[in-house]
């Protein structure tokens, strides 16, 4: 990956998409936000990010498990790096985020130098998904 990583966020949550942008900005990486799936969909397709920073639990029908689905099918986003950034660490949730190739999975509430160190990891290109629990 370049050193100038461009880095999608989606979260319906603005607080914490505002607190992810604060953490991870190096002033090097080209950093984008969305609301919803949908606004995802089109962030990515008309500038491809490099990372994926994915909230599963979205409104609506289309969440965050179908915006991956929706990116994966096209060539565009085959070396997509995702992080899942989500409050459900059920099993199940783990087990369908494994299943995608999910890169990693960070459950609420986490550390921001967990995030960075994750992110300077996948731009690093290190490809096995890990799975970060609640940090107290």
């Amino acid at each position: 990956m370049t050193k100038n990583s461009r880095i999608l966020i989606v979260d319906d949550d603005s607080v914490l998409r505002k607190f992810i942008r604060a953490s991870i900005d190096n002033g090097k990486r080209d950093i984008v936000e969305a609301g919803s799936a949908l606004d995802g969909l089109h962030i990515a397709n008309e500038d491809p990010p490099d990372i994926l920073l994915l909230d599963i639990g979205l409104p609506g029908q289309f969440n965050g498990f179908s915006l991956y689905e929706a990116l994966s099918k096209d060539v565009r986003h085959r070396k997509l790096r995702v992080v899942v950034i989500s409050g459900h660490g059920e099993a199940e949730d783990l087990a369908e985020a494994k299943r995608h190739g999910i890169d990693a999975y960070i459950v609420k509430p986490f550390l921001p130098t967990t995030l960075v160190n994750l992110i300077n990891q996948l731009e690093a290109s290190t490809k096995e998904m890990q799975t970060i629990l609640p940090e107290k």
